[in-house]
């Protein structure tokens, strides 16, 4: 939800221009009261003059945004839809009078294929706003403010070097990049009322959703606020806050608790160069230690993983995103809505992944139990992997089965399946092949499974195996020992059949 207010100051034109000669006793060198309107933008060079002779009045607007991003509203996030009436059924050897219906088979899959390039620079539109701060004519109270937050002309090209492969700030134009610094710098900085380079209300905006998707590290962060310096209709100068939930001392409090959490999950982290290992670790690893919970404190940042070890939709997320950092993999945060069984366009956040240079996306959140069984609506909890993996990189086909990505930034075409879970774990079905079938109920005993989980490639082949498996009671023929009944669970919407043995 976004809250908006306004607080908006006249000044007279008698105090503008008190403030003006104020100014040039500072230090700046200006020949005229016009030369120094001209350079803040306020004054065009070509009409010193309105109507009535005088200058207009200096409008200063204060405008605050908060953010909640996540699910935590009024409307609750139901669990992942069920296909079947319930979570889990059970399956008797003997025949049944009744056969269980199966729809028709679906087109196949597209193959997958190269990323295609993402488009213009999503701030093209905004190049107008943009007014470059060069050191050299910068007032110099603005001036002492920007040099406070390194926004010096060389600290602005360092930072940007250090952002260079960052996926939000990589579909930036270089203004809106030049923006981009500044306002992390100042957020890094728990900077307030720091003057930056556009005069655009919608650039402010949309930048601030890059830096946050960007960067998972600034959970002290919950909004911005920024004052617009206008005469007339025209704004001439923007400054920014961040809305900051802590103190400088108890963001370092809290970051020491981070670093120790962070740090004992690295511990365990794979060593390879294959970037699959390390994102199967933090998936799992996530979900293995986080609780979902509606009612989690700090659950729209890190600190509620970290700290608290329970969460929901933005702090899985965000907390996925910094462990991938830390292990060398580039990722962005994706927000946007959900279907589920029972509800639709419920906000959610998950996460866009480059794994071997192809993206996927993972949704950590979807693929933990304790979220799918929190609303009480499974029938039986223990009917329900520990770990869903049907959200472990997964194509743009699979994900907007049941995800809708927003507007907020452009998404590339995730084709790839190289690097999918049940791919790279041999458990992906092309095919309705009973052999096959076979050897993978035989692998599961063998390494001790509690479960057999099938993923089919399109709905063709699902339905040809549950009508094989199920309709005709034939996994009775891949089970050991001697067992007359078999409980399996069903996920429709992502193609997948799980049998507990």
């Amino acid at each position: 939800m976004k809250k908006l207010s306004i607080t908006v100051k006249r000044i007279a034109p008698l105090f503008l221009a008190a403030s003006l000669a104020l100014g040039a006793l500072t230090g700046c060198e200006y020949s005229s009261v016009e030369d120094y309107l001209e350079d803040l933008g306020i004054l065009d060079p070509y009409d010193r003059e309105d109507e009535t002779g005088t200058v207009a009045d200096l409008e200063i607007s204060t405008v605050n945004f908060e953010y909640d991003t996540d699910e935590n509203n009024s409307q609750e996030e139901p669990e992942i839809q069920i296909a079947e009436s319930d979570a889990s059924q059970e399956l008797s050897a003997e025949a049944s009078a009744e056969a269980l219906p199966q729809d028709e088979a679906k087109e196949l899959l597209e193959e997958p294929g190269a990323d295609p390039e993402i488009g213009n620079h999503a701030d093209d539109e905004f190049v107008k706003g943009y007014k470059e701060l060069k050191d050299s004519n910068t007032d110099s109270e603005v001036k002492a403010a920007r040099t406070a937050m390194g926004l010096t002309e060389n600290g602005i090209r360092e930072l940007k070097n250090a952002q260079k492969g960052l996926y939000a700030y990589e579909l930036l134009t270089d203004a809106g990049k030049t923006l981009y610094v500044e306002m992390l710098a100042i957020l890094q900085n728990l900077g307030t009322d720091v003057t930056v380079s556009t005069t655009s209300d919608e650039a402010i905006e949309m930048v601030f959703d890059y830096v946050m998707a960007d960067h998972p590290e600034i959970f002290y962060v919950d909004g911005y606020q920024y004052t617009n310096y206008s005469v007339g209709d025209t704004i001439t100068r923007i400054s920014f806050t961040g809305n900051y939930l802590y103190g400088a001392d108890e963001v370092k409090r809290r970051q020491t608790r981070i670093n120790e959490a962070v740090n004992k999950c690295l511990q365990g982290a794979p060593s390879s160069e294959d970037d699959y290992y390390a994102i199967k670790y933090v998936y799992e690893y996530l979900i293995a230690n986080t609780e979902y919970d509606m009612d989690a404190v700090d659950n729209q940042n890190i600190c509620s993983v970290f700290i608290n070890g329970k969460s929901v939709c933005n702090g899985y997320a965000k907390a996925a995103q910094y462990l991938l950092g830390k292990l060398g993999i580039k990722s962005t945060l994706v927000t946007g809505t959900v279907n589920t069984r029972n509800s639709s366009g419920v906000r959610h956040a998950w996460n866009l992944v480059l794994c071997n240079n192809s993206y996927y996306y993972m949704d950590v959140t979807w693929g933990d139990a304790s979220y799918q069984t929190v609303s009480g609506e499974s029938a039986d909890a223990t009917k329900l992997p520990a770990v869903n993996y049907d959200y472990l990189n997964v194509t743009t086909s699979e994900i907007t089965s049941n995800h809708a990505i927003s507007d907020i930034m452009a998404m590339p075409k995730c084709n790839s399946i190289a690097d999918n879970f049940y791919v790279r774990e041999n458990e992906y079905f092309t095919s309705a092949e009973m052999a096959l079938v076979t050897d993978l109920f035989n692998r599961r005993y063998k390494d001790g499974s509690n479960n057999v989980t099938i993923k089919c490639s399109n709905d063709g082949i699902y339905d040809s195996l549950f009508e094989e498996l199920i309709t005709n009671r034939r996994v009775f023929e891949c089970l050991q020992g001697d067992t007359s009944q078999v409980s399996y669970t069903t996920f429709e919407d992502t193609r997948t059949i799980i049998f507990w043995i």
